[in-house]
């Protein structure tokens, strides 16, 4: 089940470790949220992401007990995307580690100290896509690199479709993802609290994509 209730300094720290990584899962990137511009997709044309409707969030665990989550609030991400070739799309995503968000404020002060992201000497997150592999139409494995506190690690990112639809507002089809993946804040030098708050942390990224312009009227 979920922390309803404020989680102590130990419980905070996680959390923003788990942040860290999220954010650089940026692929998270089609986590974020993409949204293209009008008219068709072109071969390598580069998006930017609209924030208005993607989320990049983060959990961990304490004790096998219960869950705390956060998230970050501020972060921009731009996709080289290819319509013929996923394969190729590319995918950067920058993060700002003071934007971490929590139900309880006095976590986000423990989050951004020396123990864990550090903001005053590491106030940024990276994520850069090396690879999509593709599994099937609505299903893409995102490898590619994390740097959380200047420690850069390898990450795979899991992405998937999970609804196409005709938005009237865009007057444009567009795709919802959810992208996932699994990041050890240990690797980032990130340890304090390890004996209650879990190592693994877990990211969910959701983002939508403008795919095309539509001739349908809205």
């Amino acid at each position: 089940m979920s922390g309803s209730k404020p989680w102590p300094p130990s419980d905070v720290i996680s959390l923003h470790a788990c942040r860290a990584r999220a954010a650089r899962l940026g692929f998270l990137f089609l986590l974020a949220t993409a949204v293209l511009p009008p008219g068709s997709v072109r071969a390598e044309s580069a998006y930017s992401l609209d924030q208005r409707f993607g989320t990049i969030e983060f959990s961990v665990d304490h004790l096998g007990l219960f869950t705390s989550q956060g998230q970050f609030d501020k972060f921009d991400a731009t996709l080289t995307i290819d319509a013929a070739h996923p394969e190729w799309t590319r995918i950067a995503v920058d993060v700002d580690a003071k934007s971490v968000d929590m139900s309880w404020q006095g976590a986000v002060a423990m989050l951004q100290s020396a123990d864990y992201f550090d903001v005053q000497h590491y106030p940024d997150v990276r994520f850069v896509s090396a690879t999509i592999e593709v599994l099937s139409a609505d299903h893409y494995l995102i490898h590619g690199t994390v740097m959380i506190r200047g420690i850069t690690q390898p990450c795979v990112l899991d992405a998937r479709m999970t609804a196409r639809h005709f938005d009237p507002a865009r007057k444009a089809e567009v795709a919802d993802f959810v992208v996932t993946g699994t990041l050890r804040r240990s690797a980032f030098g990130m340890i304090a609290d390890r004996s209650f708050i879990s190592d693994a942390v877990k990211l969910s990224i959701h983002a939508r994509i403008q795919l095309a312009a539509s001739g349908r009227a809205g």
